[in-house]
């Protein structure tokens, strides 16, 4: 497909013979438009983007795994340690034009995160660097690829789709664990002087070193999750 990315399309395994079915209806639907319309797609992201896909995705290809969607799901998620893994939560009522959407979201989504994986990840993130700014950027980037003026309108659904997928992901488990633990260590550590000795709180001086907390340590725990 010119110099373009591989995208595959499978389903997930272990799921039961009625989801399978309709899960392979949704398949050949993927299979079948992106035969027709793939290259368009992919040359309307890079343009977008103003940048080519990574060589990398080049040689290995993308891979889509489709799943059934559960109520607690998002409707895409990359694989945490492979951007060229593209997980699709669907659900049996889901339309063309739903499902078209999801896909060119996520491959916008894989877009950034190559670029910081195999090419330019230079230094530590921030949480809103790793999650605000790429939702909100990824949003922005799939209204251009499909068509939709970046008026103030779509700027705010951009925001919205940000605040929600940013929201979400700090929802998990795992991240609120873990920001559970910083927290309450924080709170363990008493202020003291320069020469060790306790003083009173000084509430805002005690937020500042907060917010140096979770920045240093959100990003990782965040990516280890």
């Amino acid at each position: 497909m010119d110099d373009f990315p591989s995208v595959a399309f499978k389903i997930a395994t272990g799921k039961i013979k009625s989801d399978r079915d309709w899960l392979k209806k949704k398949c050949a639907y993927l299979e079948a438009m992106w035969k027709r319309n793939g290259a368009k797609i992919l040359g309307k992201i890079e343009d977008a983007c103003g940048d080519t896909f990574t060589n990398t995705s080049k040689r290995e290809g993308i891979t889509v795994i489709l799943h059934k969607r559960s109520p607690k799901d998002r409707s895409g998620a990359l694989n945490s340690d492979n951007p060229l893994e593209i997980n699709l939560f669907l659900a049996k009522s889901d339309t063309t034009n739903a499902l078209k959407e999801r896909l060119i979201r996520m491959l916008v989504h894989s877009f950034i995160h190559q670029k910081y994986e195999f090419n330019f990840r230079v230094h530590e993130q921030t949480l809103f660097e790793d999650i605000l700014a790429d939702e909100y950027v990824t949003s922005l980037v799939s209204f251009a690829v499909l068509g939709r003026k970046l008026g103030r309108v779509n700027c705010e659904k951009a925001l919205d789709e940000a605040l929600d997928e940013t929201v979400c992901r700090l929802s998990q488990k795992p991240v609120r664990n873990s920001l559970v633990d910083i927290l309450y260590n924080f709170s363990q550590q008493p202020a003291s002087t320069s020469k060790g000795k306790k003083r009173k709180t000084d509430i805002l001086e005690k937020r500042e070193e907060l917010i140096i907390e979770l920045l240093n340590f959100l990003p990782k725990n965040i990516r280890n999750n």
